[in-house]
Order: structure tokens, then C-alpha cells, then sequence
């Protein structure tokens, strides 16, 4: 199939694109509720799995002081066990001695566990209370997926069928030109191409229809004259005139 000329191909080739942004735009629109709540759930994850890791090092934590405290108390047992074998009173004063400072060190260690497994059943109603809205959110979800799906398979065949579409048109397109023109799409997306506004009763006012910067007289005249690629001096856009637009024609 021969080439068309360059600007009708590039035009036929800029209004699949513009369809084809406006169809993806759309898309995201209609995605956009679904990837709320995803991001959601997802923070919802990561502070459940730190909730976790912090039950977990308390939980190692009470298991270690529960431990100590055994330990303690058993050790207090077994000096007061050994007051019935003492054989003076001095070494029966140390011995109690020795009980009362290790009693105050065991009233230490019990308060300090009391608040670490305060903290730990605190922790454990958070971490509950996580579970229970990451299941309302999930939930909700589910909702918004049924939802959308019929929205979002419509669109998507729409999509499907216009890039089809803009496969071929692209194919028509002289190398060179569809090679700057997909790069000026990369930063216009669907909107790579602009047309010249101006009046012929005063050419001195000719602009980009774009991004309004003034232009010079002699884009117009190149336009007129001879199929090429002229560009915005400012915004970079591929230019062409009103009355080429397939709308116009």
C-alpha cells in the first residue's frame, strides 16, 4: 500500500491518538477508585506487618523476663530455705539482707513485665482492630472490582480497537515523520500536533494553536506551498493548518 503524503497521514494518525489518549484517560478515571483503595489495603499490610514484628519482639521480651522473674523467685526461695541451716546470727542477718535487696530487684523486674505486657495486650487490640478494617477494605474491594469490571472490559475493547487502528494508520506515515512525532507524543500524549491560528486579514498575527505563541508568517506560507513537517518554535508541536483536519474536510 503506497505512503500517503506526509501531513494527511501524520493528521489521520493525530486523530486516532487524540480518541485513543481520551479512551486511556478515561480508563484511568475509572481505575482510579480500584487503585485508592489497592494503596489502602496495602498501607493497611505494612502497618499490620509492624504491628506484628512489635507484638513479636514484646511477646520474646515477656518470655524472657517471665524467665528471669522464675529464676529470682526461686533463688529467694531457696535463700530462706537455707535461714533453718544457718549457724550464726551474723550469717542469718546477711542471708535476710541478701533476701530483702533480691526482693526489690524481683518487685522491679514484675513491674517492668506488668507494663511490657500491658503494652503487648495494647498492641494485640491494634493489631486485631487492623485485621478487622483490612477485612472491610477488602471487602470493599471486592465491591468497586464487580463494579467496574463492565466499565473497565468496554473501555479497554475500545482500546484495543483503535490502537489496532492506529497501527495502521502509523504505518503510512513516512519513517522520519512518525519518528518525530512519537517523540513529541511522548511528551504531549495525544496532542503532539497543533493548528496554525490566524487571520488573513492580518497575517501579522499567527500563533501556535497550542500553546499561543506568536509565530512567523513563513510557517504559514511553507504550509501552503509544500507538504513538510514545520514546528512550533516554542512548544515544539508538529503544525499544520485548520483546513487540513480531517473535521474540516
Amino acid at each position: 500500500m503506497p505512503a500517503m503524503a506526509t501531513l494527511p497521514s501524520l493528521l489521520a494518525l493525530f486523530q486516532i491518538d487524540r480518541d485513543l489518549h481520551q479512551l486511556r484517560t478515561g480508563l484511568a478515571g475509572v481505575q482510579r477508585d480500584q487503585k485508592r483503595q489497592e494503596a489502602k489495603i496495602a498501607a493497611l499490610n505494612k502497618d499490620l506487618a509492624t504491628h506484628d514484628t512489635n507484638l513479636k519482639k514484646l511477646q520474646a521480651d515477656i518470655s524472657t523476663r517471665e524467665l528471669e522473674t522464675r529464676s529470682k523467685q526461686e533463688h529467694i526461695e531457696k535463700m530462706r530455705a537455707s535461714l533453718n541451716t544457718t549457724k550464726t546470727n551474723k550469717e542469718y542477718s546477711a542471708i535476710l539482707v541478701q533476701i530483702s535487696a533480691d526482693k526489690a530487684e524481683l518487685a522491679k523486674q514484675e513491674t517492668a513485665l506488668l507494663e511490657i505486657m500491658q503494652q503487648a495486650e495494647t498492641l494485640s487490640k491494634t493489631v486485631a482492630g487492623v485485621k478487622d478494617q483490612l477485612a472491610v477494605e477488602e471487602k470493599a474491594l471486592e465491591k468497586i472490582k464487580s463494579e467496574l469490571a463492565g466499565k473497565v472490559g468496554e473501555l479497554q475493547s475500545q482500546i484495543d480497537a483503535i490502537t489496532a487502528r492506529r497501527n495502521e494508520a502509523a504505518a503510512l506515515v513516512p519513517k522520519d515523520a512518525l519518528r518525530q512525532y512519537d517523540r513529541i507524543s511522548e511528551k504531549y500524549p495525544g496532542d503532539a500536533m497543533a493548528a496554525l491560528h490566524f487571520d488573513e486579514s492580518d497575517l501579522d498575527e499567527i500563533s501556535c494553536g497550542s500553546c499561543y505563541m506568536g509565530l512567523g508568517v513563513e510557517h504559514l506560507n511553507a504550509l501552503r506551498g509544500r507538504d513538510e513537517i514545520r514546528r512550533c518554535n516554542s512548544c515544539n508541536r508538529i503544525l499544520y493548518l485548520p483546513e487540513m483536519s480531517p473535521a474540516a474536510t
